[in-house]
């Protein structure tokens, strides 16, 4: 597209999205440009984000959410985004990917209905929003080892993500965590709930950010064996006493 088309949002999108190996497109574009005005117009509604600017949402949200992709060939897939918030990394890379089937998941009911809304507003099919709890989902029969991708964006300590998404993961499938640069203390005390949960590290990948450098550390565990009964346990045990 012509640079002299392009807004800064745009402009910071086709830059970073090159950097990624990927190749949006115009009408890629308009979607997350409606993305980007429907989520400055709810944002002083509810609170959703800090961070407004356009740079600022297309490389910290936007392009943030698609890094995944470095990782992950969803295809049809269905991917539960865990703690999704205001959809990351979910609806971006829907957006990107419109054959996956997707479940945004949160907790807070103000953001369940953000995403509800901005489902419907952008016209995305297959998929919804959902608000419930990961412990919950994990231990009822309609979720539990039914996705072939969850994908959680710096929720909570990876012991705990482990205890929360795993339960959710096929065997054969995948948990991909999406942490910070100071994340990597924490994954290696990891290593038990990871393996006593059904999984196993295959790859962590540490980048930078397109445009604003900032590092970010993405974690695939591939599901080799079911989760045991028990786990995950009862809403907010995984946070208060995580396995160790």
């Amino acid at each position: 597209m012509p640079t002299e088309l392009l807004g800064l949002l745009e402009e910071c999108l086709d830059r970073g999205s090159r950097e990624l190996g990927l190749n949006l497109g115009r009408e890629k574009f308009a979607a997350f440009r409606d993305y980007y005005e429907i989520l400055v117009e709810e944002n002083k509604k509810f609170n959703l984000t800090s961070i407004t600017g356009e740079k600022e949402v297309a490389v910290k949200h936007f392009l943030d959410s698609l890094t995944c992709l470095r990782l992950l060939d969803q295809g049809g897939a269905f991917v539960i985004d865990l703690g999704t918030g205001a959809g990351f990394p979910g609806v971006p890379v829907k957006i990107c990917r419109p054959e996956m089937d997707l479940l945004l998941v949160d907790s807070a009911k103000k953001k369940v209905q953000f995403v509800s809304d901005l489902i419907e507003r952008l016209g995305l099919e297959r998929a919804e929003a959902r608000w419930d709890r990961a412990e919950t989902m994990g231990s009822s029969s309609e979720y539990r080892e039914k996705a072939d991708i969850v994908v959680s964006r710096a929720v909570a300590p990876m012991n705990v993500l482990a205890e929360l998404c795993l339960p959710l993961v096929v065997p054969g499938g995948v948990f991909l965590a999406m942490k910070g640069p100071g994340s990597a203390e924490e994954f290696d005390s990891a290593g038990r709930a990871i393996e006593l949960l059904g999984g196993r590290v295959e790859r962590a990948e540490r980048m930078r950010l397109p445009i604003i450098p900032e590092e970010r550390i993405l974690y695939l565990i591939r599901k080799i064996s079911p989760t045991p009964a028990g786990y995950p346990r009862r809403p907010g045990i995984p946070a208060k006493r995580p396995i160790v």
